[in-house]
């Protein structure tokens, strides 16, 4: 678990995200900004972009009422939604399918937080705070708990069904995923999309542009990818490879299938991306940063 942990650990992801939630926030209320403490940061740093996203959206629509909610009143009343979990202050919402919106930003329809917005019930609370404890069990839980402080459950799904999980770039450190009310898969998900969140964070921090000039086989998708998206997928599912192999001893029932079905899946597939995630990692520049996405791509390997 150490050298997964060790990986995942780059202090210039804190120092960015600091700067950018400093930035936000006197962006949205010029004046004194207090910068938040490290528990309190993940959270802070995705109700900032929230109120960023919020605040576009309204100027483009000029409507000045929602424009001066974003701006003056939005952080205190969504920081009141917050709760205290294991991994430090969370968001749970579960909006309904017709408040999610449709946007250039996303292939999804996803959510942002407003003046409506309400948390989740208490047993979605409950349920994703013992997908906490199935990601701590796992080592993961610094990853989750720096990169998925603001969670969307965006439906209830059969173990049958494909279960849908993404993130958006605007939106950094909130995840958006189904569920099928099982805190183990549950974890699994969240941490593909807090991995999605911190490569996004770590690229962003270091100033790396990915070059999408080439395509390259995407075994989980059967289709060609640009190189950024397969870079994401060949980080990602490596992680949540990880995740089910040390969770699924602990789990039973569905969960324990899901997690098994996930393990002989991820084999197939990593194996698959092999030789084209060898090319597409050297395009990494930053030395450390490359060696830290192929630890995680090489220890899946060997499960």
């Amino acid at each position: 678990m150490n050298d997964i942990a060790a990986a995942l650990d780059l202090d210039a992801i804190t120092t960015h995200r600091r700067e950018r939630t400093t930035a936000g926030l006197t962006l949205l209320h010029a004046g004194s900004v207090t910068p938040p403490d490290d528990e309190a940061l993940p959270l802070v740093y995705a109700l900032t972009h929230h109120r960023l996203e919020g605040a576009e959206n309204a100027a483009r629509r000029r409507d000045t009422s929602a424009l001066d909610w974003y701006r003056n009143t939005a952080g205190s009343t969504l920081a009141r939604l917050a709760h205290s979990s294991r991994l430090g202050p969370r968001i749970v919402i579960a909006p309904n399918e017709n408040e999610m919106i449709r946007g250039p930003h996303s292939d999804t329809p996803y959510y942002v937080l407003g003046p409506d917005t309400t948390g989740a019930t208490e047993s979605l609370d409950v349920l994703a705070d013992d997908a906490f404890g199935h990601v701590a069990a796992t080592g993961l839980d610094a990853l989750v708990a720096a990169h998925a402080a603001l969670i969307c459950l965006t439906g209830r799904r059969r173990p049958d069904q494909t279960l849908r999980s993404f993130a958006i770039t605007r939106l950094p450190a909130t995840v958006f995923t189904d569920h099928i009310g099982d805190a183990a898969v549950l974890g699994r998900d969240l941490v593909h999309e807090a991995a999605h969140n911190w490569l996004n964070d770590a690229l962003a921090a270091l100033h790396i542009t990915i070059p999408d000039d080439e395509t390259y086989f995407s075994p989980w998708r059967g289709t060609q990818r640009p190189t950024y998206g397969f870079l994401h997928a060949c980080f990602a599912f490596p992680l949540t490879m990880i995740y089910a192999a040390r969770a699924r001893t602990c789990s039973i029932g569905a969960a324990h299938a899901v997690l098994a079905d996930h393990e002989r899946q991820q084999r197939t597939q990593l194996a698959a991306a092999q030789d084209d995630f060898t090319r597409v990692v050297k395009l990494i520049p930053d030395l450390g940063l490359r060696e830290r996405l192929d630890t995680v791509f090489q220890h899946a390997r060997t499960l």
